[in-house]
Order: structure tokens, then sequence, then C-alpha cells
């Protein structure tokens, strides 16, 4: 019920002992929440939020369009509209902004992000920027001074459209370190938003039928 009032909308929300991690699937309109052994009100709290907000804010044309016809990296966007879409929600109902914070944070302690996580400055900058937003301030994940513009980028995204263009930015810089062959995202064929990134090794998991 609680994703249902944030969202304005009629929502499907499913819990799936198969999902990994949180996800919404803007053309049907249902949104998972993985089952894990440390999933805390807080956790939920916040999955909830973050998903709804892609509900609120993200467009599906307008995602589309953005991979399909303008190429841009799938991954990469999904790191800078996940900025934009927690910050829009917070404005929203700032009553979740402590969920996030103690949901994000309970993630970390059970390694939701990875042993790579525990070592952030080994991790490439678009990787650095997804747990900076998630983690918050207090993380202190590293940027060198080359790459403090991405951090002023990113904190002016307010549109959609002002996230493609960072996205833009990112993948000309990241051509210019590394082919993007070089680097694995974890990408997959799915248009759902994942928020956190996929566990090192792991298969892509398939969405539960959303009738189910």
């Amino acid at each position: 019920q609680l994703a249902k009032l944030l969202a304005t909308e009629n929502v499907t929300v499913q819990h799936s002992v198969r999902a990994n991690t949180a996800s919404f699937d803007l053309k049907n309109r249902v949104l998972t929440l993985p089952i894990l052994k440390y999933m805390d009100g807080n956790v939920v709290d916040m999955m909830q939020g973050h998903e709804v907000s892609h509900a609120l804010y993200t467009d599906e044309e307008d995602w589309m369009n953005a991979i399909k016809e303008e190429g841009v990296h799938k991954q990469i966007l999904n790191v800078v509209e996940d900025a934009r879409i927690e910050k829009k929600i917070k404005r929203k109902y700032p009553g979740i902004v402590k969920n996030f914070v103690s949901g994000y944070t309970t993630l970390y302690k059970n390694g939701f992000f990875g042993e790579q996580a525990a070592y952030p400055s080994d991790l490439h900058l678009v990787d650095r920027i997804n747990l900076h937003y998630k983690l918050g301030f207090t993380a202190a994940i590293p940027f060198d001074e080359s790459e403090e513009w991405a951090i002023d980028a990113i904190d002016k995204v307010e549109t959609f459209e002002d996230a493609v263009r960072v996205t833009k930015m990112l993948q000309m810089a990241h051509t210019e370190s590394e082919t993007m062959a070089d680097h694995e995202w974890g990408d997959s064929d799915e248009d759902d938003f994942e928020f956190g990134p996929k566990q090192d090794g792991e298969e892509p998991e398939e969405s539960d039928d959303p009738t189910g």
C-alpha cells in the first residue's frame, strides 16, 4: 500500500526470492522487491521509495529513445538517473530521507554493493559516482580533482534531458581512458531499473510473471 500511495497509481508490487535487487518495470508498472535476510523496515521503505520515484519521474518513451535512438549507455544513464530521481523523491516526501540513509547503510554493511565497495579508490569513476550518491558524503568516496566536474554536473541535473546530457559527458570521459568493452558493466537486455549493481559473476535474474 505504501508504494501505491507514494506513486499515486495502482502499481503492482511483488516480492521475489529470485531477485537480487529492487527493480521497476516501466512498461508493465511492476515494482519488484528482493527477499533478503537483512531486509528491515528501512531497507524496504528505501527500496520502495527509489523505485516509486522511477514510476513518477522516468518516462518509458524518453528512456527508450535515449538508449535506442541516441545511443546512450544504459548502465551509465541508470547511475545518473538514479541520482536524479532520488533527489526528487526526497524533495516530494522529506520524511523518507531517514529511511534512505538507514536503508543504504544497512545494505552497505551487509555487502550488498560487493567486496570492491570496501576499496572505492580501486573502482571506476561511474561506480564511485554510484556509491557516492547512494551512501552520501559520510562514505567519503574519493574523487580526483580531474573528476570533480562529474559530481558538480550530476548535482545540477533536474530533468531527464539533463541526465542524458551528463551521461554523454561521462561516456566521452570513459572512452578517453578505456574502451567500453574493457569494463564489465553487468548490462542485460532487460529495461527494468536495478538500483544496485549485480554481484561479480552473477547472471541477470529473470523477471517473475507480473500477474503471479
